[in-house]
């Protein structure tokens, strides 16, 4: 069987015939969430995309959940609410909590240069900068980093075989200077937290941060709950694939559900909203981009986007055949996670967004 894309203008045609208008999601009640349905189902016909999970959420909680598709295009087999996604670098997003978990225990100040905890810093004791990075720097991408210093082995099953003997990491850029998205500084931080605690990184994030809000499909590695039930990544061209990588990256491991990370994302609305705990989560440490219509910044592993209307924190997801969507208005108090397995999920995120929130934020 062969999914044809159907033009996005015929596909809403189709939608309004039956749907009738629906306002963004700002202008509507909860119990007309579930109207979202069919758009979603609609938007991955449109786009060619095989498989989504996603789910609505605000401070309370999960609102609703919506699965469709399929896993594999090959197979055939359908996805369900328990079916693992890559969430690519949403990892980001859980790990910067984790991070604060650690800092509100007394573990890990933020804000000391990380030599102060390790030394020499990890793959760059070389470089006397190196002695200048604080946790705040890596976590708002302002550490100097590349994004990754080369291809990753996508084949590595440790962290050593990530990268060849003659792939050394190097400073692009003064530490504390300007914003340069960097994986590399999440990983780096990753394994500093690691020698600090002396416990991996999957554990650390079970105890302080899957367990506590209840996300049981959620790991930061491709692991044996993940392959009991998951997703398969898809090209363009509909060609399904999947990444042998199983090393667990801080940066872009982690596989979940739409659900379970829609609990992350209530605990980061609440934390930010009403108890306050996670407010330095949100606060704008660097400017990347400013109009008259709204600025993006870089919190602690959240963009933040101000606009005239009010306040957005998220993060995105490209693992180039996993795309995903992380995004929650604080003055709407709504947010929604969206979980694809194809490169062609790109559309489909800008597609939810406008739809959702009325306009194109990003």
């Amino acid at each position: 069987m062969t999914r044809r894309r159907v033009p996005l203008q015929v596909a809403w045609a189709l939608l309004g015939c039956f749907l009738g208008v629906i306002p963004h999601v700002s202008a509507q009640s909860v119990s007309a969430l579930a109207a979202y349905g069919p758009i979603l189902d609609s938007l991955m016909l449109a786009e060619g995309v095989p498989g989504i999970s996603f789910a609505f959420f605000n401070r309370e909680g999960v609102l609703w959940e919506h699965v469709s598709g399929i896993k594999n295009m090959q197979t055939r087999e359908l996805v369900g609410p328990e079916t693992v996604f890559e969430a690519a670098s949403i990892s980001k997003a859980v790990f910067s909590l984790l991070l604060q978990s650690l800092a509100s225990d007394g573990v890990l100040d933020l804000t000391r240069p990380l030599v102060d905890y390790v030394d020499p810093v990890p793959s760059l004791g070389y470089d006397p900068r190196s002695r200048l990075l604080t946790s705040q720097m890596l976590l708002s991408h302002q550490g100097g980093l590349p994004n990754w210093r080369t291809r990753i082995n996508l084949d590595a099953s440790t962290y050593g075989e990530l990268f060849g003997p003659q792939d050394t990491l190097r400073f692009v850029a003064d530490p504390g200077e300007e914003y340069r998205y960097s994986g590399e500084g999440f990983v780096l931080l990753q394994r500093v937290i690691e020698v600090v605690t002396a416990e991996a990184l999957g554990s650390l994030a079970e105890s302080r941060v899957f367990q506590p809000l209840g996300m049981p499909r959620t790991r930061f590695s491709f692991d044996e709950v993940a392959e009991q039930d998951h997703a398969v990544g898809h090209a363009r061209d509909g060609q399904p694939n999947k990444f042998g990588l199983r090393v667990t990256l801080a940066s872009s491991t982690l596989h979940t559900t739409a659900a379970d990370l829609a609990r992350f994302g209530a605990r980061l609305a609440e934390g930010v909203s009403q108890r306050g705990d996670l407010a330095a989560l949100i606060e704008p440490r660097v400017t990347v981009e400013e109009h008259d219509e709204a600025r993006l910044s870089w919190g602690l592993g959240l963009g933040v986007i101000d606009t005239r209307t009010g306040r957005y924190f998220f993060h995105g997801g490209n693992n180039v055949i996993f795309i995903a969507d992380f995004i929650y208005g604080v003055e709407e108090d709504l947010g929604y996670v969206l979980l694809t397995n194809s490169a062609n999920g790109t559309a489909m995120v800008t597609a939810v967004e406008e739809r959702v929130f009325g306009r194109r934020l990003r």
